[in-house]
Parts: C-alpha cells; sequence; structure tokens
C-alpha cells in the first residue's frame, strides 16, 4: 500500500478488478488491506471536494484524457508539483503515442 501512497485509489480498483476476474482467487487479498482502502474511500466521500479541475487520468494514459485537459480546462496531473515528470517529458511522452499511432 505505502507504494501507492497517494494514489491508493489505484490499487483498491485492480483488487476489486483482480476479485472480479478472479473470484476463486478473491482470498489471495488481505482483508485488512481490502478494508483499510474501502475506509479511506468512505473518508473521502465525506470531506469537501477541491475546486481545481483535474485529471489524474492522464497519469493512467497518456492519450485517453488528452481532450479532457485541451478542451475541457482539466488540469494535467503529471504537471503537479510533486511530478516526476516534466513539462517536457510530457509532451515528448504524449508525442511518442501519436507516434505509435500513426505507424500502425
Amino acid at each position: 500500500m505505502s507504494r501507492f501512497d497517494c494514489h491508493w485509489k489505484v490499487l483498491l480498483s485492480h483488487l476489486i478488478l483482480f476479485g472480479y476476474i478472479y473470484p476463486s482467487e478473491a482470498e489471495r487479498i488481505p482483508h485488512s488491506v481490502l478494508q483499510e482502502l474501502l475506509a479511506r474511500l468512505g473518508h473521502e466521500m465525506t470531506a469537501p471536494i477541491a475546486a481545481k479541475q483535474a485529471c489524474q487520468g492522464s497519469l493512467l494514459s497518456r492519450t485517453q484524457y488528452r481532450f479532457d485537459i485541451e478542451n475541457m480546462g482539466y488540469t494535467d496531473a503529471r504537471l503537479a508539483p510533486d511530478s516526476k515528470m516534466s513539462p517536457e517529458e510530457t509532451i515528448d511522452w504524449t508525442a511518442a503515442a501519436d507516434d505509435a499511432e500513426e505507424q500502425k
């Protein structure tokens, strides 16, 4: 859980999907982990909503959320102050996806 840090919702989503995809293997997920993550989700649901329009989808897909960022005013989470990517790296990484699509 510590590896996911503030991105714990990604871990929760993977664990839920794992349990759905492999129902006979669901016991492999420690109950304490799932309970902790679900408690975080419950707590977050009652917390105030951030005013800033952020799109963290760009952390999962470099192309799928481009419209939201480029046309709908959402901020690109890859450019957050604590991001590991520079603005130039973000541009290069997204352009590489365009290049790969053109090569198909």
